[in-house]
């Protein structure tokens, strides 16, 4: 009787299905890539295990062909998408293969192999003697491999003037193995000289507490520091210690962190031991540094959010830097995930030590390490370092952006020679906005307010890219006009008071993938006066010789309809109040806002996170919101609004059926979104896991889980 093979697909439907193993094979091994036939496609699908029996009635399908000759997937990372998949309810198949870089997804990549003897020199010789006489050609190809080190198949091939077959059956015996021929990886193109770093008691605390716990394979911190308090090296002198244990480790920087000066300092620090894993790569590069990771050449891999499923042998590290960072969230496509979570998991299932580093951790985090869950590591500011004063400025009547105070210390700063910088988290000129018919110019696809850019002379979508002309009103046809402020709008403004100045604007509109660490060191090196951004220029980067931080607008979040929303303002804010100061001049800080009794915005003036979170953790203990409960949020999407409306009201009359109380529905933000319209369900429990089952067999049986996406979050 043929063994069956249970296969995952990467397709959004929550089961496996099985496939009969030929006769003829060997039996394939649990972590393998295969490629089988799914409806009227070929698909790379992924084993998750083999048996005797199936429950399908009828005839099963054979498996096509068997991609690796090792299993691509470890245990482990079996077991974390099996957790992933009952967490965050999503499809086995869509977690194993964002495990994998784009390359291999494919069934064929169009990857050059090289072969590589897998016996010692006598076991060879002695099958090279075996083979003579009953398979001639066998042994040829591998006297050639005794004479040239790991050749690429084309060439071994064309030496021997010998089939696939005969190559093919060596590799069946286990005496020749097939590699992908390998890349150059990432490369840095900038370099920082050697630097002697002495640690502080505090440093040295934390990097001995967190080695002890690497002895014993357990251990999770919470290393809560302010800015410029030195958790890098931290992190490096804890990595130095995972080295010196034989372990491997994981360090991930927000997106927006990772820039080539940062790559550089790690190499530096790390050398060829390190793989870097981002957006910035080709697939090449990533395909390349992940093989590195898998084969072993790389002991450390410096990554992004991505790089929390990398599959890696005798884990015994992971650092999440920043770890407050929204970026951490995977929000589409499948899985949704939180690398925080994901990491928190590993940990368990790896017995490996984890670290959280943050000035302003996230409060889910930091009610972890007030409750004992985690363990609290603190580094006070250096001795180096002063707060800079937060001078906060009521805008609730300023006509225009920049209030007589900001406009003054700019003017001394400039005349000083020394540095500004202006945060304000929108981009663009300004909204569009017709005053004869009182309506905003919005997305026909998204349904959000289109943004004026200046250079194009043109509205446009910041969701979907849609664009149209600036002039009539969509409705009524009348001229529209510009208001509120936009960094677009900011930088021409600039240009015009301060004609000497050297201004950048960096935001998405103006840099590329990639290019933003370039613009960062051009300002690090005083090319640059005023730099002008948003939240990418507020995060992680030192710059000594600012002086002053203005924030053009601190209300862009606080008024967001989102129980986030205090949490968010008081970390965007404090982490770019902590830009200025970074030397021994003292700096200032100018917060513009329309809510200067806030009481998010009085701990900023204050840097006092620790009454910050004292004072939202009391507000969401009483609502019941994260971390006190767990939020699953329902999301439902349809082209048609009248099916969507059908749909989210079969899917809460249903969950009402199974004592389920959902909030909503009500309309997601945007709530037309690349041409779908989108509403949601909110479920607010005390502990989701109990429920997650019955929710997922809702959505399956209701035939609604290609348009019904979950968020989970707790």
């Amino acid at each position: 009787m043929p063994l069956i093979a249970e296969v995952a697909v990467p397709r959004p439907i929550d089961r496996t299905f099985d496939y009969a193993i030929p006769e003829t094979w060997k039996t394939p091994s649990i972590g393998l890539r295969v490629r089988v036939a799914f409806g009227r496609d070929k698909v790379v699908g992924y084993l998750l295990g083999v048996k005797q029996e199936s429950d399908f009635e009828g005839k099963l399908q054979p498996l096509l062909e068997v991609l690796d000759d090792d299993p691509i997937l470890t245990p482990e990372s079996l077991k974390l998408a099996h957790w992933m998949q009952a967490h965050y309810l999503c499809p086995i198949g869509l977690i194993l293969q964002a495990m994998l870089p784009v390359r291999l997804h494919r069934a064929k990549p169009s990857r050059t192999k090289i072969v590589e003897l897998k016996t010692d020199l006598p076991q060879t010789l002695r099958a090279i003697e075996q083979l003579r006489t009953e398979a001639p050609q066998q042994a040829k190809l591998l006297e050639a491999l005794l004479q040239s080190s790991n050749p690429l198949v084309k060439d071994l091939l064309s030496w021997t003037k010998s089939s696939q077959g005969p190559l093919r059956s060596l590799v069946d015996k286990g005496w020749v193995k097939l590699l992908p021929k390998p890349l150059e990886g990432f490369q840095a193109t900038f370099h920082e000289k050697a630097k002697d770093i002495v640690l502080t008691e505090a440093q040295s605390s934390a990097v001995q507490r967190i080695g002890q716990a690497l002895d014993q394979r357990h251990g999770a911190f919470l290393l809560h520091g302010v800015n410029g308090s030195g958790k890098t090296e931290v992190y490096l002198h804890a990595i130095a210690e995972a080295q010196k244990r034989g372990l491997t480790s994981m360090l991930m920087v927000p997106e927006i962190s990772l820039t080539a000066q940062v790559i550089a300092r790690f190499r530096h620090r790390l050398g060829d031991g390190l793989a870097i894993l981002h957006s910035g790569l080709t697939d090449a590069q990533r395909a390349s540094e992940w093989t590195r990771l898998r084969q072993g050449e790389a002991q450390v891999v410096l990554g992004v959010r991505s790089a929390s499923l990398v599959p890696m042998e005798n884990l015994g590290l992971i650092i999440m830097d920043e770890e407050h960072e929204s970026t951490y969230h995977q929000e589409s496509p499948d899985p949704r995930y939180h690398a925080r979570q994901v990491s928190l998991t590993r940990q368990h299932l790896e017995q490996a030590v984890v670290v959280l580093g943050s000035g302003t951790p996230s409060l889910t985090t930091y009610h972890q390490a007030q409750t004992g869950k985690l363990t609290s590591l603190t580094l006070p500011r250096l001795v180096s370092e002063k707060p800079p004063e937060v001078e906060v400025v009521d805008i609730g009547h300023l006509r225009g952006w920049c209030s007589e105070l900001l406009d003054e210390a700019l003017k001394e700063i400039l005349s000083q020679g020394k540095q500004a910088m202006l945060f304000l988290n929108r981009r663009g000129f300004g909204i569009a906005f017709c005053k004869s018919c009182r309506r905003t110019q919005r997305c026909p696809d998204c349904d959000i307010s289109l943004v004026f850019e200046a250079k194009s002379v043109q509205l446009r979508c910041h969701y979907c890219d849609y664009t149209q002309q600036a002039n009539d009103c969509q409705a009524c046809e009348q001229e529209v006009q510009m208001i509120g402020a936009g960094t677009q709008r900011v930088e021409l403004s600039l240009k015009r008071k301060f004609e000497t100045a050297r201004i950048t604007r960096m935001d998405s509109d103006t840099i590329k993938k990639g290019q933003h660490g370039s613009v960062l060191e051009k300002f690090r090196q005083g090319e640059i006066d005023i730099l002008l951004g948003t939240q990418m220029i507020g995060v992680g980067h030192d710059f000594p010789n600012v002086a002053l931080m203005g924030m053009i607008d601190a209300d862009t979040l606080l008024d967001v309809p989102d129980y986030r929303a205090a949490e968010r303002t008081y970390q965007l804010l404090s982490q770019a109040a902590g830009r200025a100061g970074r030397s021994e001049q003292q700096a200032r800080v100018i917060l513009q806002t329309r809510h200067p009794d806030h009481y998010v915005i009085q701990h900023v003036q204050k840097h006092d996170f620790q009454s910050f979170a004292t004072e939202e953790l009391s507000l969401r203990e009483a609502l019941q919101y994260p971390p006190f409960g767990e939020l699953v949020t329902l999301m439902v999407s349809h082209k048609q609004e009248e099916k969507l409306q059908e749909m989210i009201g079969q899917l809460k009359k249903t969950l009402l059926s199974q004592h389920l109380e959902p909030l909503g529905p009500s309309k997601a933000m945007p709530y037309k979104w690349r041409n779908h319209y989108r509403s949601k369900l909110v479920l607010k429990l005390k502990e989701a896991k109990k429920v997650k089952p019955l929710m997922a067999s809702i959505i399956r049986d209701l035939g609604m889980e290609s348009q019904v996406k979950f968020e989970i979050e707790g």
